[in-house]
């Protein structure tokens, strides 16, 4: 019984250091300026990258427009009634 007894608190001691080891490395770090600098050079590198795909995306866009408008022959369309095959959203 007393056997049980010293190896129920020594397991019990493990946990609580293992519980103080796991506090004092969630702690909080100190926050520093360097830390600010690079999360928001990162932040702006990201944003610039996202919006040169959209560029590239409207690029194509407008391209491809372009590359349909020059395969219609405009006799065709207007023997069809059509003004283009465009549709009327811009």
């Amino acid at each position: 019984m007393q056997f049980l007894f010293l190896q129920l608190l020594d397991e019990l001691f493990l946990v609580q250091e293992r519980f103080e080891m796991l506090k004092k490395r969630k702690a909080p770090e100190s926050f520093s300026e360097q830390d600010l600098d690079e999360r928001l050079r990162k932040q702006q590198e990201e944003e610039e990258e996202c919006l040169g795909r959209e560029r590239k995306k409207e690029k194509k866009k407008e391209k491809a427009a372009q590359e349909e408008t020059e395969d219609v022959d405009p006799d065709v369309a207007a023997m069809m009634g059509f003004g283009g095959f465009r549709s009327s959203k811009k």
